[in-house]
């Protein structure tokens, strides 16, 4: 990997549900069935509405389509993503054009949100406020959290994606949608005004705040196709680090062409950042943010879809070949496989529970 630094100053089932096969249905404990453990998101395949969510518990054993199996019906087409909010799972089904909120504890089925139209991910913003990006209207929906319904929008750049709050200032990557941006945009949560657009690199992707309160974001860059799907341009990924006070960029870091990073996560101490350089190693990657360093050999040797982070360990998503259930894989920070569980068809989040 060639690496130029041009700036610098810049988810238990207690008891298991289905592991491989179908098992009884449990009671549910003292606690809730998904106490101590994690979840994953799986899309499915698309159009198809077999979108599902897993559940990992602490010994490692799976409970997939968590949400079918205690409800009447499925979740629908492309289960994008999952964030827990006062005690619900708001599971967002990024094709179906909605979130189903269930119980945490149970999965049983509260509300939907409609309105939407191509949702991504939803953030607490207060005790009684959400967003969820969408890139159907290149913006933000505003949720009561009392009503779970949609009271407002903000207009950010296109394809509004992964998001992160910090001093009630909202941090959005706009990722450009089925087109380009290289913006993040910052919203006043008070008001629900867009403050700023920050440039950063080409189709930025993923969002971390680290433990001195800088923001960091992973851009992938930018590739375009002829007719035929060869490639005939492409734009470098790039690390850029914000300020999260004054909104300057105060680092970045530009890879080589060709390299398109993605999911960068960090550890729960907010100092070594993590990422995936899937087009050129396949690798997974760290940065030391209080040295600005960027370890040149791979942690783990490995493409992920998505990475995760949560309790000292390193989660990555399989997906295999988009057709069979995917994988998830836990490591240490050494990059030491620890367990890896089968999960359900197109592995894309996770969802921890603190």
């Amino acid at each position: 990997m060639k690496i130029n630094k041009f700036l610098t100053v810049i988810l238990s089932a207690t008891i298991l549900i289905s592991c491989q096969k179908d098992s009884p249905t449990p009671n549910l404990p003292v606690g809730g069935l998904y106490e101590n453990g994690y979840f994953v998101t799986n899309e499915g395949n698309f159009g198809t509405g077999n979108g599902s969510v897993s559940f990992i518990d602490e010994n490692g054993l799976v409970s997939n389509n968590v949400f079918a199996q205690t409800n009447s019906f499925s979740l629908g087409d492309v289960v994008q993503s999952m964030q827990i909010i006062n005690d619900h799972a708001y599971i967002v089904v990024n094709n179906s054009s909605k979130i189903e909120v269930a119980d945490i504890d149970s999965m049983t089925y509260v509300t939907t949100i409609n309105g939407l139209t191509s949702p991504r991910y939803i953030l607490q913003v207060s005790a009684d406020k959400a967003y969820i990006s969408d890139w159907g209207i290149g913006g933000l929906h505003v949720v009561d959290l009392n009503t779970n319904t949609v009271i407002s929008t903000i207009n950010t750049g296109t394809g509004p994606e992964k998001m992160l709050i910090k001093d009630n200032k909202v941090f959005v990557c706009n990722v450009g949608g089925w087109g380009l941006n290289n913006t993040v945009s910052v919203i006043d949560a008070d008001n629900d005004l867009l403050i700023t657009n920050i440039i950063v690199g080409d189709k930025p992707n993923s969002i971390v705040e680290d433990a001195s309160g800088y923001i960091w974001v992973l851009a992938g860059g930018n590739t375009e196709y002829d007719a035929n799907w060869n490639v005939i341009a492409e734009t470098p990924g790039k690390l850029t680090k914000i300020n999260s006070v004054t909104y300057s960029v105060e680092e970045s870091i530009i890879f080589e062409v060709g390299d398109h990073p993605k999911g960068l996560i960090i550890n729960d101490i907010g100092n070594t950042l993590y990422f995936s350089n899937g087009s050129w190693s396949k690798s997974v990657f760290e940065y030391d943010t209080y040295n600005n360093t960027l370890l040149t050999n791979p942690i783990i040797s490995k493409d992920f879809y998505s990475l995760g982070f949560n309790n000292n360990y390193i989660y990555g998503l399989d997906v295999k070949d988009y057709v069979q259930n995917g994988w998830s894989f836990r490591y240490t920070t050494n990059g030491e496989l620890v367990d890896s569980t089968e999960v359900g068809i197109i592995p894309g989040g996770f969802c921890f529970r603190q």
